[in-house]
């Protein structure tokens, strides 16, 4: 035995009561589950965790975060395991790193740095290895390795699944990390950014590209269909692209075309999608945009899933505990001015006759995108991350304030930062209602996420340091909507049964991958204002067996696994 968890309650990840008891873990493993564990006579006291009457759980699981880049280094693992995620899943909404390919690596890193940051290449400050660790520019300086190792680096890590995880499995996390590969990246890998349909070589080169990325051990295949260059995909072409799937059990996981007024139909085109392949369905942070689209949208919503499913459609859907979202802020324009990449867009914001013509379209309700402008309002867009001497300074404020400082109109104030920027500019938006959001949570369908993004600079969304507690502390102790079993399996079993992982339940032989705390001392401390707050109140939180908190203290553990498809 290397510890024995005793006198807690065991919450099992399978929506069982809890139940009193300890829990014996011996070689990263759960050895013994029951209601007494007698501790030998020779049993160190220092390896007996006591949990003290509060609760024992599987580690939570993420699956839908955008760490791609803060995952070496040991970038985020710490604000991770503090609140108790155990397994983060990497490469969402399209827009995983990797595989980029080569043609266009430059490129795709630029359009994902607002979601996935930059990428630097350092050496750790505890060895003298230089390979397979990513820093911050200040770390690498002191380094002296120079701007073109690390765009040289970074590039071979991005250019296959197999390169991204080879590099990562060469970290020690104290997390465990899986990685799905981006329809949108792969996408890009072959034609960049550029409109149009696919030629049948473009296509084939496309399937390959997934083919390896599968075979590489990514988890799925995340869409991103809202999101350049996907949105030149239509129903048609996404079945075209996604046919090495077919048939199989692996899932894609879906940000879909819109959110807004047109999300039936946006959820009918991936549940058709889905079904002609025969494969399973992930829906990304469900959510009804605009207040016109609450309250009987949610409804509809759930009935359509019922419809698949007695189709045969396996469908799933996650979100996160929070009314305002966060994504690109170039993802406000209308698709069609947003393609060609970086250089094109600008091109366009620069033309006053095309900024002509996006305020004409976004000044109308659209169910054929996903129109954030006309649903939420200026004054509920917030740019978070702004860099630029003209902008740097007005970072966190809306666009309706920026706007009247400026004594200009709030849409070409939104051009002229997206074109001082380089649409390098994340934002957030206040969006959703708590109706909605506690409605979506209740169905057995629901997965609780936190889709983190890390812009280059600027802040970051509070969920990133806080969505999982947040659902503990605010909708099981105080405002009693779930038990703690449900809440549990909603971080636990279930996400670990959408991407087939071996992961999120107490029972013997399964991974130690434990959480220990007591509900009444849990807290979130991050917010809006100061998004960058641990929480706390763990008592323990164990990886693969070791300790990687201790009552509030992030040991660093080192025990966390790279988490590939079985094939």
């Amino acid at each position: 035995m290397d510890y024995i968890i005793k006198d807690g309650w065991i919450v099992n990840g399978k929506k069982e009561k809890p139940f009193h008891g300890d829990l014996v873990i011996e070689n990263g493993k759960i050895a013994e589950v029951g209601t007494h564990v007698e501790i030998p006579a020779d049993f160190p006291k220092e390896r007996v965790l006591n949990a003290a009457g509060g609760y024992i759980t599987p580690g939570f699981l993420d699956i839908h975060r955008h760490g791609d880049w803060q995952a070496f280094g040991n970038g985020d693992d710490e604000l991770l395991n503090r609140q108790g995620l155990t397994t983060v899943v990497n490469g969402n909404c399209g827009l995983s790193v990797a595989p980029a390919g080569e043609k266009f690596g430059k490129e795709i890193a630029r359009f994902l740095s607002s979601v996935t940051g930059d990428f630097r290449w350092g050496k750790d400050e505890n060895t003298d290895d230089t390979e397979g660790v990513l820093f911050s520019k200040k770390k690498e300086e002191s380094c002296g390795i120079s701007e073109k190792e690390i765009e040289i680096d970074a590039l071979r890590i991005m250019s296959t699944m197999s390169a991204y995880l080879s590099a990562l499995g060469k970290e020690k996390r104290s997390v465990n990390t899986g990685m799905l590969a981006g329809n949108g990246t792969i996408r890009a890998s072959v034609k960049g950014y550029a409109s149009g349909k696919l030629s049948k070589e473009e296509l084939h080169q496309v399937w390959k590209a997934v083919e390896e990325a599968l075979s590489a051990g990514a988890l799925g295949i995340s869409l991103g269909i809202a999101y350049a260059p996907e949105f030149e995909y239509d129903r048609d072409g996404l079945v075209e692209a996604l046919q090495p799937l077919k048939g199989t059990d692996i899932p894609i996981t879906t940000h879909i075309r819109n959110e807004g007024d047109g999300i039936l139909l946006a959820l009918q085109e991936v549940i058709s999608v889905a079904e002609e392949l025969q494969i399973p369905l992930h829906v990304s942070h469900m959510k009804c945009i605009g207040r016109k689209n609450w309250g009987g949208t949610p409804v509809k919503i759930l009935k359509l899933f019922d419809q698949a499913a007695e189709r045969g459609v396996k469908v799933d859907f996650d979100l996160y505990p929070y009314l305002t979202g966060s994504t690109q802020l170039v993802h406000l324009l209308p698709p069609q001015f947003q393609e060609g990449g970086t250089d094109a867009i600008c091109a366009r914001l620069a033309d006053p006759f095309c900024r002509k013509e996006i305020t004409k379209i976004l000044k109308q309700p659209s169910d054929i995108f996903e129109n954030i402008v006309e649903l939420a309002g200026f004054d509920m867009i917030y740019a978070s991350t702004l860099h630029t001497e003209k902008f740097g300074s007005f970072a966190g404020q809306s666009i309706a304030k920026i706007a009247e400082q400026f004594g200009q109109d709030p849409y070409d104030i939104l051009y002229d930062i997206l074109l001082e920027e380089r649409c390098q500019v994340t934002m957030l938006d206040t969006i959703a209602s708590e109706e909605d959001m506690l409605y979506f949570l209740k169905d057995s369908r629901a997965n609780l996420i936190s889709d983190a993004i890390y812009p280059a600079g600027g802040k970051y969304h509070p969920r990133v340091y806080g969505a999982f507690p947040k659902l503990l502390t605010a909708y099981v102790r105080d405002k009693k909507i779930f038990s703690i079993e449900d809440a549990v399996y909603k971080m636990t079993a279930k996400p670990a049964q959408v991407l087939g992982l071996p992961l999120g339940t107490l029972e013997k032989g399964m991974p130690a991958d434990i959480n220990v705390f007591h509900l009444d001392q849990l807290s979130v401390h991050a917010d809006f204002q100061n998004p960058n707050q641990y929480c706390t109140g763990f008592d323990y939180v164990l990886v693969g067996g070791e300790i990687a908190v201790a009552h509030d203290v992030w040991r660093n553990s080192k025990s966390g696994r790279i988490v590939r498809k079985q094939q």
